[in-house]
This record gives structure tokens, C-alpha cells and sequence, in this order.
């Protein structure tokens, strides 16, 4: 009687353990914010706005990460390409994770780059590499959410920056001439 009691309470044990390490915990999210776009800090688009859609998974013992869609209106790419999770990297007070969207063969190569956020993607810095804009490829878009003008976009920014400060600007990670 005792040892099937020991047995029992032992696959429960396991059985618990499992779920913990492969339950992930996802967070839906679901929001429009407008964004500001800048090239070379000058402003491109004062008008778009950032679709995300996906969930925030955050298993226990491991990295959490964003799986779904991040659309931005001014950017066609987004709306084709596929994005790869976003997997989240604690930075100060808060997190980093590299993006990167995927087009197919037919269409231009990847677009990589680096983001700066909240646990909940709702205040973000996005930094992208050579992304397509309006027929040319531009080497460094900053897209500043939420935001409705460059005055705006440089708040967020500020904020950002006071919970980690070394965060770079678009100076820093455009390659030297």
C-alpha cells in the first residue's frame, strides 16, 4: 500500500515537472499602435501603423518569445514576408530580440534587424537592415512605436533609453563610410 502510494505520488511529480517544461504560457496579443519611421533620422512616414498579432510564450526555465505577425503598413514587406520568432533577451529593464523576415525566392532576400521593447511589444525600437521602402533599399529604417510624430518617436526613444542605456541609435549601427 505504501510503496503503490510512494509510485503514485512520484508520476504526479513527473507528470507536473513535464507540463511545467513544455507548457509555454502564451500571452495573446492583439493591437494596432501607430508608428513613426525615420532613415538617417530624418522622419519617412508619419502615417503608418504596426499590426501585431501572435502570442507571447513564456515557458517556465526558458527563453520566452513572440510567434505571429508584425505588419507595418508603410513597409509592404511585412505583409509577405514571414516573420521568425522573436525570442527575448532581458536588457536592463528591458528586452532585445532580433527580427528577421523571410521573403521567398521570388521575392528580395531576408530583412534583419534588431529590436528594443517591452515585456508586452506594446513601446518598441526597431531597427531593420537594407528593408525595402518605396522601390530602393534603404540601409537603416528606425520604426518608433507608439508614435504619432518625431517629437514623439524621441519621447519613446528617451524612455527606452532610461531602462537601458546602452541601447544604440541608428548612428552607432549604420556601417562606418
Amino acid at each position: 500500500m505504501k510503496k503503490s502510494l510512494y509510485v503514485l505520488l512520484g508520476i504526479l511529480l513527473l507528470g507536473s515537472a513535464l507540463f511545467l517544461w513544455f507548457y509555454s504560457f502564451p500571452k495573446p496579443i492583439d493591437r494596432v499602435n501607430e508608428v513613426v519611421i525615420q532613415d538617417n533620422e530624418k522622419t519617412i512616414s508619419d502615417t503608418a501603423t504596426v499590426t501585431m498579432k501572435g502570442k507571447v510564450h513564456r515557458p517556465l526555465f526558458r527563453q520566452s518569445y513572440f510567434e505571429g505577425t508584425m505588419e507595418i503598413s508603410a513597409l509592404e514587406f511585412t505583409n509577405s514576408y514571414k516573420l521568425f520568432p522573436l525570442y527575448m533577451v532581458k536588457e536592463g529593464e528591458i528586452y532585445s530580440s532580433f527580427v528577421t523576415f523571410s521573403g521567398s525566392s521570388q521575392q528580395l532576400g531576408n530583412v534583419t534587424g534588431v529590436m528594443f521593447h517591452d515585456a508586452g511589444f506594446t513601446t518598441f525600437n526597431l531597427f531593420l537592415r537594407e528593408a525595402p521602402y518605396k522601390g530602393t533599399n534603404r540601409d537603416l529604417i528606425q520604426v518608433v512605436s507608439p508614435a504619432s510624430d518625431a517629437t514623439n518617436a524621441e519621447q519613446v526613444v528617451e524612455k527606452l533609453r532610461l531602462k537601458f542605456p546602452e541601447m544604440p541609435d541608428a548612428k552607432t549601427l549604420l556601417p562606418q563610410q
